[in-house]
């Protein structure tokens, strides 16, 4: 084995320890929603919530309803728990659907 794979599971034994107890799989699918409301919803939001390790902020996008350093980092802690949960962080489960009366569009 090499060090660079030792280091690896080494770092995500500590994200397991330190995630599991304060958020379980089932928390998965409110940071989705969470992050996809954060984008403003559309693309950029799906792109977000199913694709967290894959996500940027092209820089054409417009105005967000929240800044991009807030964004980035709420990508990055779904990438950190669903990596803790043993899940693809660039391929996760479609979010949760949506019912609000069709506010969002989904």
């Amino acid at each position: 084995m090499n060090a660079d794979h030792d280091s690896d599971v080494g770092s995500e034994t500590m994200i397991k320890n330190q995630t599991s107890p304060l958020w379980g799989p089932e928390i998965i699918g409110l940071h989705q929603v969470a992050l996809y409301v954060m984008c403003g919803g559309g693309f950029l939001g799906h792109f977000a919530a199913e694709q967290p390790a894959d996500f940027y902020i092209d820089d054409r996008v417009g105005r967000l309803p929240y800044s991009r350093k807030e964004i980035i980092k709420a990508a990055g802690t779904l990438t950190t728990i669903a990596k803790a949960h043993g899940l693809n962080p660039h391929n996760l489960p479609p979010m949760p659907l949506l019912h609000s009366f069709g506010i969002f569009g989904v």
